[in-house]
């Protein structure tokens, strides 16, 4: 992002989390509410992290190349990332009233494809979706309320570096397979979250009780897929164990949940995946 000469004072305003070397605020930054990340670790695989998260934001931030439904980064310090404020809550702050429908629930996994086709046109794997990392902006529709945040775990194909090569960061319950075993920069992999995405909506719980059972290969059993008929085989596909089974780009998952729609009597909705941000 562009430097500027002399950097405004950022007014903290509430401290909002603190994990993994991170805190978490709300502040005023230019007269406007902003959330910001600031770096309180010396540990040098935080900093790492913190910078990677830093100069992954920023690349899908830029215009032209920003799009509605990822958060963009307004400014990147060495110790400092600072977004938007958005008042609302999370996809996970909303699970806890229950099940969601099937109209709600395929509104807000169509918007977070959206992102995810933005991300992938782009070479960015996310490889952190889950319920905590999708925000829901208060006062607008359910899927243009979706905002995509956090590539603290996320894979660009242009840097020279990945800093989590090997690794298996991830959350258990959404992480594909093949994430679990260090695989990383496959887009098949961000499919696969967003099908459990979508059974977490309908369910309410994710797919599978024992989520390190089922990555290592010692467990199969699985929750009945949630939800109408029409929407269980999108479900079924996007949450293959084997990556070669699953839809081969989020264009495929988005049209399989298109037709799900269309067969449920729900309106078609708009494809946002190449906009760029206003």
């Amino acid at each position: 992002m562009p430097s500027l000469p002399a950097p405004e004072p950022i007014t903290e305003l509430e401290v909002l989390a603190l994990r993994s070397g991170v805190k978490g605020s709300r502040g005023l930054w230019r007269g406007e509410q902003v959330y910001v990340k600031t770096l309180v670790s010396d540990d040098p695989d935080r900093i790492a992290m913190f910078h990677h998260e830093g100069e992954v934001a920023a690349r899908v931030s830029q215009p032209p190349s920003g799009h509605p439904l990822v958060t963009p980064l307004l400014r990147h310090t060495h110790d400092q990332l600072i977004f938007p404020f958005l008042p609302g809550g999370t996809l996970r702050d909303l699970a806890r009233c229950g099940p969601m429908g099937a109209e709600a629930a395929t509104e807000v996994t169509w918007g977070v494809l959206q992102a995810v086709a933005f991300l992938h046109a782009r070479g960015v794997t996310h490889h952190d979706l889950k319920p905590e990392n999708v925000l829901l902006v208060s006062g607008e529709a359910r899927m243009d309320a979706v905002r995509l945040v956090d590539f603290g775990m996320s894979h660009a194909t242009d840097l020279q570096l990945d800093i989590h090569s090997g690794t298996r960061m991830g959350t258990p319950h959404f992480m594909a397979p093949e994430q679990f075993q260090g695989v990383r920069g496959d887009p098949r992999s961000d499919l696969y979250s967003v099908g459990v995405l979508l059974f977490d909506c309908l369910a309410g719980h994710p797919p599978y009780e024992d989520a390190l059972g089922w990555l290592v290969g010692i467990s199969e059993e699985r929750a009945a897929a949630p939800g109408p008929d029409a929407l269980q085989p999108v479900i079924l596909w996007a949450i293959q164990r084997d990556r070669s089974r699953r839809p081969q780009s989020a264009a495929d998952l988005l049209g399989a949940l298109g037709q799900a729609r269309q067969a449920l009597g729900l309106a078609a909705l708009p494809d946002l995946s190449s906009s760029g941000a206003a």
